[in-house]
């Protein structure tokens, strides 16, 4: 395990998937935090993490894995406003 004081740690309010054949690729970003007024944020690049199709598919799977075992664990529901569900084209029942 490498020394974590030499892992970068990186925090992110948006990300962006692409996939294709060979793989896939997330970046995170970062909106900056006083933004000009009347200006669209331009957000900053963190990181991109490129992985196998598999691999994100796994990761995926694990992710959702954890995130429903927070739920059950802490009695709690993390909240997806309808808005951003629609926006993405899937519905609530797709998570559970």
């Amino acid at each position: 395990m490498p020394d974590a004081d030499l892992v970068p740690d990186v925090y992110a309010d948006q990300f962006v998937v692409t996939a294709a054949v060979w793989g896939v690729n997330l970046s995170f970003l970062r909106n900056p935090p006083h933004p000009a007024p009347g200006q669209t944020p331009q957000p900053d690049p963190q990181v991109i993490v490129r992985m196998s199709l598999e691999h994100a598919k796994i990761m995926t799977m694990l992710l959702r894995q954890q995130l429903l075992k927070y739920e059950r664990d802490n009695g709690t529901e993390i909240l997806i406003p309808q808005t951003v569900y629609a926006a993405l084209g899937v519905s609530r029942e797709d998570w559970g």
